[in-house]
């Protein structure tokens, strides 16, 4: 498939395949992203010789889909797994402080959860996170002080905060 041809594959059907993964999940914004993910591996396998149709890309869309069950699988064991431990602080004043900082974290988009999770609960370094995130240092330095920047606000607006616990225990 040549790249004119690919283009006009994608522009006759990007707009299906999103209806096929949108109906599949709930989240609209995750299934623009499964689109054009599908498109780019689509893009990546392309080959001359071999030609691909909309049904391939179709199975690959599910495989996307699939993959982001299990993701959201997994994300949800995490949450579980982390308020179980919220439940074992010694103080009511701890676990109220916890819970309003899970309830923030859940308010962000999962890409900044993920720096701050590998930041702070994994204590890696900035380089590591890069490796792991698959970006620069910097680019991990900038998107860590946005999802703080971001964090903040909603801390502040939690009903432990503004009960008067202080911003030294955060």
């Amino acid at each position: 498939m040549t790249d004119e041809h690919f283009v006009a594959f994608f522009r006759e059907h990007h707009n299906a395949v999103l209806r096929f993964i949108e109906r599949r999940v709930s989240d609209r914004e995750a299934a623009a992203d499964l689109a054009m993910d599908c498109f780019e591996i689509a893009w990546r396998k392309r080959d001359p010789r071999d030609p691909f149709g909309l049904p391939w890309v179709y199975r690959t869309a599910r495989n996307l889909i699939a993959n982001e069950y299990r993701r959201r699988d997994r994300e949800g064991a995490l949450w579980t797994h982390i308020e179980d431990q919220v439940r074992t602080l010694s103080t009511e004043s701890e676990s109220a402080m916890v819970r309003d900082l899970l309830d923030a974290m859940r308010a962000l988009p999962e890409a900044e959860r993920e720096i701050l999770w590998l930041t702070y609960w994994e204590e890696l370094p900035a380089a590591d996170v890069a490796v792991v995130m698959g970006m620069s240092t910097g680019a991990v330095w900038t998107r860590l002080n946005r999802a703080r920047a971001k964090l903040r606000p909603l801390l502040r607006a939690a009903p432990a905060v503004r009960e008067g616990v202080s911003d030294d225990r955060r």
